[in-house]
């Protein structure tokens, strides 16, 4: 899948809710929070599908 280079892309949550939108590189997503991040906490792309990104703090994120 396209978006699958998405993966590992880090932002800052413009908000504290579990969901919304972010634009990454001229594109609009959604995203949804999958751990404890809130507003101003740094996120990573760990998951991708045609419906929204999953975000979770880097803290979070399994390492293969």
């Amino acid at each position: 899948m396209l978006d699958d280079r998405l993966l590992g892309t880090t932002f800052v949550l413009p908000t504290s809710a579990r969901h919304g939108e972010i634009t990454l590189y001229g594109i609009h997503y959604h995203y949804r929070v999958n751990d404890d991040a809130v507003a101003g906490d740094l996120v990573v792309v760990n998951a991708v599908s045609p419906l929204f990104l999953g975000v979770v703090k880097p803290e979070h994120r399994l390492e293969y």
